[in-house]
């Protein structure tokens, strides 16, 4: 027996994560660059899939469960962290940025939009959450096959990086990997350039601390 098809919500809500997710420069820079490998396109279409599944899992608990409480919001926060993961363990790179705490606030939020327009029954083309989405999905086409002009160079091993003072070998440097990812310059005044960890991740970060 085929599965029922996804209700009309939750392709808005596919059709808006796609769109918000086109419009990340860091993972639009990350696809573009190869970070994730030759399979980088297909890995940003999975992350928007493990978003959704998210949402979608919570809602159907909250359906099943015998509570008249029915909550199937994902906090923001939960976004955030899949985010920063799936870019470390398939990008390779590390965010600090602050662009993944906004990239879950937003999903969220159109999350929430939906589920009041169906709440309210209002009609899907007339609501604030289709509204969003058009506004995601314009951008992402404006922006599409635009490359993303960002500052970095590659690590390289210069004359005496793995030697001493007294020129003897150090045990601790020879373990480090030849080739490091791209280190990514902050566009600031300051040309303050993002870490590498000692695993060869790219640190993307901006002045702001959390």
């Amino acid at each position: 027996m085929s599965s029922a098809p996804p209700s009309p919500t939750l392709v808005l809500f596919a059709r808006g994560v796609i769109a918000r997710l086109a419009i990340w420069e860091t993972l639009t820079l990350a696809v573009q660059e190869s970070w994730g490998g030759p399979g980088a396109t297909e890995k940003r279409t999975w992350m928007a899939g493990v978003l959704v599944d998210m949402f979608e899992e919570k809602q159907s608990k909250n359906n099943s469960a015998s509570s008249a409480h029915d909550d199937s919001r994902v906090d923001p926060e939960d976004i955030e962290d899949t985010l920063l993961q799936i870019m470390a363990d398939e990008f390779e790179v590390h965010v600090e940025d602050g662009s993944a705490e906004i990239l879950g606030k937003d999903i969220v939020r159109l999350w929430g939009a939906i589920m009041n327009s169906a709440d309210t029954g209002s009609t899907i083309s007339s609501s604030a959450s289709e509204k969003m989405v058009q506004e995601w999905e314009s951008r992402a086409e404006i922006t599409k096959g635009r490359k993303v002009h960002a500052n970095y160079q590659e690590a390289i091993e210069e004359d005496g990086d793995w030697e001493d003072d007294d020129g003897d070998d150090d045990d601790e440097d020879n373990d480090l990997p030849m080739a490091e990812a791209p280190r990514l310059i902050d566009h600031d005044h300051s040309r303050r350039e993002p870490e590498v960890d000692e695993d060869g991740f790219t640190l993307v970060s901006s002045r702001r601390k959390r």
